[in-house]
């Protein structure tokens, strides 16, 4: 199935080919980053094995840019909200039916995981499902009940998964729809707005450092967050060893490899560096997580901008995904994944966002959401 999805969007994307140009060009830091996971398996441990994983992560990349050249953002979001609505359908009746398979009964008795192998992939997956059913339901004018429906039935399931990391990273991300919204107002509001929530934001953030252990032992967690803080270290001891282009794309954590040390060092054996930033730097290096950091980086500023001259919820979603993104991998890690909704949604998102010209008058500002809405209405045309 994954091959024929594969088959068929490189299909229409050579039929369209003049109108994939432009949106692929949009990041070029992408395109380094690539090119260093295909040809990673030149230096790699397990050379068959980067080679085949960068191929496949190459694909889920060239879905990506299909849908960037093939619907807008507004149109990518329905999709995308309709498939992780029946998707949290799904894993709803799935773990009422099967609890032996949709519900942890091991190290985690009674939370749910529905179709997926552990809670906290199953939270992640749910977060991202809770995203845009409560954006296209905050400006949808039919089937909004449903809308509604599909966001409460998302932060059920996340409950039900006893996810804290979700739980939390959910809570943050619906209280900055609002805050992004702000970026809307006229100059004279918006920056002492900020500069309020900056120092806010400022003194929560002193007092979590200064209380940081009490504050993870109140969410039933531990200091070393669960040992990956053990992990942290071994893996950036590896990443020294090899700075620049790393083990190999999907190559460090093989058995018979060179994570052989991370798994003397915590006693156990892992398959990940339950952090994003250092997996990706332990596989294709520090110039590989520079082109990773340049890219999401890029598409933060022109999120920004997207955001502030919409005019609606629904074009708050890439600023919404791209402050997902490096929260979500903090602890986990979903950059550069083959088979992957979490990367597909990111390449689409980057490459859709079109460079929007900085305004210096409120009327430039509104000339821009009128501009950015006829955009929002012909971007799907062949």
């Amino acid at each position: 199935m994954q091959l024929a999805i594969y088959a068929i969007s490189i299909f229409f994307l050579i039929a369209r080919f003049k109108s994939v140009v432009r949106p692929a060009m949009r990041d070029p830091f992408l395109w380094a980053l690539m090119a260093i996971v295909v040809t990673s398996f030149s230096w790699s441990d397990f050379p068959y094995d980067s080679r085949k994983y960068g191929l496949t992560a190459l694909l889920t990349t060239l879905f990506g840019v299909y849908l960037a050249s093939r619907y807008s953002l507004k149109e990518q979001l329905r999709i995308v909200a309709w498939a992780v609505g029946i998707a949290a359908v799904f894993s709803l009746f799935y773990s009422l039916a099967l609890r032996g398979a949709g519900v942890e009964q091991g190290l985690h008795p009674g939370a749910w995981r529905g179709p997926l192998m552990h809670k906290n992939m199953f939270a992640r997956l749910m977060v991202v499902s809770a995203l845009p059913p409560l954006l296209v339901a905050m400006n949808a004018r039919r089937y909004r009940y449903v809308w509604w429906a599909v966001f409460g039935l998302t932060v059920v399931l996340i409950l039900l998964s006893t996810s804290k990391t979700a739980l939390v990273i959910l809570i943050t991300l619906m209280i900055l729809v609002p805050l992004y919204k702000a970026l809307r107002w006229s100059d004279n509001l918006a920056i002492p707005f900020f500069i309020t929530i900056i120092l806010v934001g400022g003194s929560i953030a002193t007092w979590t450092v200064g209380n940081w252990e009490n504050f993870l032992f109140s969410l039933g967690r531990d200091p070393t967050l669960s040992g990956r803080t053990y992990i942290w270290d071994a893996v950036m001891e590896k990443i020294w060893e090899r700075p620049w282009l790393g083990y190999g794309f999907e190559a460090f954590w093989i058995e018979g490899g060179e994570s052989s040390y991370v798994w003397r060092a915590v006693r156990y054996k892992v398959y990940q560096a339950h952090n994003g930033f250092l997996n990706l730097g332990v596989e294709i290096g520090l110039l590989g997580l520079l082109f990773f950091g340049l890219s999401i980086l890029f598409a933060y500023i022109r999120a920004i901008n997207w955001a502030r001259f919409g005019k609606t919820s629904e074009s708050l979603w890439p600023l919404i995904y791209v402050t997902f993104l490096p929260m979500y991998n903090y602890t986990e890690s979903t950059i550069v994944e083959q088979n992957s909704i979490y990367w597909v949604l990111f390449v689409a998102i980057t490459l859709s966002l079109k460079r929007v010209p900085m305004a210096n008058t409120r009327s430039e500002s509104e000339s821009l959401r009128k501009e950015m809405a006829g955009r929002t209405s012909i971007e799907s045309l062949p």
